[in-house]
C-alpha cells in the first residue's frame, strides 16, 4: 500500500483496532468494572492532575459501506430500502456512512451487482477501496410473505470471520422503518431509534383518574383463558392455547401456562428465529374512539430475548378490487427492552392513535420478541382510554394508500 503517509497508516490502524473492539468488546466489558467501581487506589486520586486529552485518531468513527441491494424486486424499492438503512445508521452517529452515490460509482464498473453470491474477498476489496471497516450487502426478493430482505454484515478487519446473516420480511410499507432498525441493531453501539411520535407518559390528574376507573379494552389481557391471542411465526398463524408445561427450548412456540399459580403468556424463541423474523403474538382487534389518548401497560420477564411491543392501528379500506379490507395506518413503538435477569418488569406507555388523512378505527397489540434465544413471559396487558390526545399528527408519515389505478380519458 504505497503512497500512504504515517498519519494515514496510524488512522487505518486505529480504525481497525476500534472495529475489532466493537465486535468483541461487549463480552469483555461485562467482566470489567467501570472506573467508578474501582477501589480508590486504582482510580485517579488527584483531582488536580491533568486529564488526558481526546485522541482525534482514536476517536475516528468506523466507516460503513452499504452496497446497493440485488434481487428480483423493482430497482426503486431496492434503492428505497438501501436509503433507509444508510439514513438511519447515519442518524445514529456512531458510524460514518458512505453515501449511496459514491458506492454506486464503485460498483458501476462490475459485470454483476454485489449479491449474496458475490465472493467474500471481492466484497472486502470493494469495501477496502472505500476505506470502509464494515460492509453490508445482500438482496431484496419477492416471497410468499411479501418481500424478503436478507443481508450479510462483515467486519473487514477480521477477513477470516464469516459474515453475520440477517433476514427480515417486509409485508407492508409501514414495516420498512422497523425492519431497518432491527437490522442495524445488530451493529455494536447502535442504540434504540427515537421517533417523533414517541411521547412520554403524562401523569395529569384527569388521566390518572380515568386510568383507575376505565375498563381494560384488551380481551384476555390477563391470559386467564385460552385463545384470543394470535401467534405468528413465518407462515404459522394460530390462536394461543393452554399448556400444562412451558414450551421447550428452541421450540418457537407460544402458550398460556400456569407459573406460580398465575396464568401467563410464554414465548420460547430459538436462535434461528431470534436472529431472523422473531416471534409475535397479537391481541384481538380493539375498537377505539377518535381524538382519544390511550395508555398501555404490561408486565414481562425475559430470560435473554429482546422485545419490541407495538400498537398497530387499522382502518377499513377498499382494496384494488373494491373489497373492504383492514389497512395498517398507524404504529406506536414501545422502546425496546431485554433480559430482566429473573425479575418481572412493568412497562407503561401512552399513545395518540391518528393519521393525517384516515381514521384509526381499531388497534392490535403486538408482543414481539427477537435478537436472542430464550423464554419470555407476559402478563397483565392493559389498554385504557385516559382522555384528550396530547399530540396531533401534523405531517404525512404515511401516504394515503392507492387503491385503484388512475382513470385515463
Amino acid at each position: 500500500m504505497r503512497g500512504l503517509t504515517i498519519n494515514q497508516w496510524l488512522k487505518r490502524l486505529a480504525l481497525c483496532i476500534g472495529v475489532i473492539g466493537l465486535f468483541i468488546g461487549p463480552s469483555f466489558a461485562q467482566t470489567q468494572p467501570s472506573n467508578a467501581e474501582l477501589p480508590a487506589t486504582q482510580g485517579n486520586t488527584n483531582p488536580t492532575a491533568p486529564q488526558p486529552t481526546a485522541d482525534p485518531v482514536a476517536a475516528a468513527k468506523p466507516i460503513v459501506a452499504i452496497f446497493p441491494l440485488a434481487g428480483d424486486t423493482p430497482q426503486e424499492l431496492r434503492d428505497k430500502v438501501g436509503f433507509s438503512l444508510r439514513a438511519k445508521l447515519d442518524r445514529d452517529e456512531h458510524y460514518e456512512v458512505i453515501d449511496g452515490y459514491t458506492i454506486a460509482d464503485v460498483v458501476s464498473a462490475l459485470d454483476e451487482p454485489v449479491s449474496l453470491a458475490t465472493p467474500l474477498q471481492q466484497v472486502f476489496r470493494l469495501a477496502g477501496s472505500l476505506e470502509a471497516q464494515v460492509a453490508i450487502w445482500g438482496e431484496l426478493n419477492q416471497s410468499s410473505q411479501g418481500t424478503l430482505l436478507k443481508l450479510h454484515i462483515a467486519n473487514i478487519a477480521q477477513p477470516d470471520s464469516a459474515p453475520r446473516t440477517i433476514s427480515q420480511s417486509i409485508i407492508k410499507p409501514t414495516d420498512l422503518r422497523f425492519v431497518s432498525e432491527k437490522i442495524l441493531a445488530a451493529l455494536p453501539l447502535v442504540g434504540s431509534f427515537k421517533h417523533p411520535s414517541q411521547i412520554a407518559v403524562h401523569n395529569d390528574a384527569d388521566a390518572e383518574l380515568l386510568w383507575q376507573t376505565n375498563p381494560n379494552l384488551v380481551s384476555n389481557g390477563d391470559f386467564s383463558q385460552s385463545g384470543m391471542w394470535e401467534f405468528i411465526y413465518m407462515g404459522d398463524k394460530r390462536l394461543v392455547g393452554f399448556q400444562t408445561q412451558l414450551p421447550p427450548p428452541e421450540s418457537d412456540q407460544a402458550a398460556v401456562v400456569e407459573v406460580d399459580g398465575n396464568r401467563v403468556l410464554a414465548l420460547q424463541v430459538s436462535k434461528t428465529a431470534a436472529e431472523n423474523n422473531g416471534l409475535a403474538v397479537l391481541s384481538q382487534p380493539i375498537e377505539i374512539k377518535p381524538d382519544t389518548r390511550y395508555r398501555l401497560s404490561f408486565r414481562y420477564l425475559s430470560q435473554g430475548p429482546r422485545l419490541h411491543v407495538f400498537v398497530k392501528g387499522y382502518t377499513l379500506f377498499e382494496d384494488i378490487n373494491g373489497q373492504k379490507t383492514q389497512r395498517e395506518v398507524y404504529r406506536r413503538q414501545v422502546p425496546p427492552s431485554g433480559d430482566t435477569h429473573g425479575q418481572w418488569v412493568t412497562v407503561v406507555n401512552e399513545l395518540n392513535p391518528q393519521h393525517v388523512t384516515l381514521p384509526v378505527q381499531t388497534l392490535r397489540i403486538d408482543l414481539y420478541v427477537y435478537f436472542q434465544s430464550g423464554l419470555v413471559l407476559f402478563d397483565d396487558v392493559i389498554l385504557k382510554a385516559i382522555g384528550q390526545p396530547t399530540h396531533r399528527a401534523d405531517d404525512a408519515a404515511l401516504d394515503l394508500p392507492v387503491t385503484r389505478p388512475a382513470e385515463t380519458p
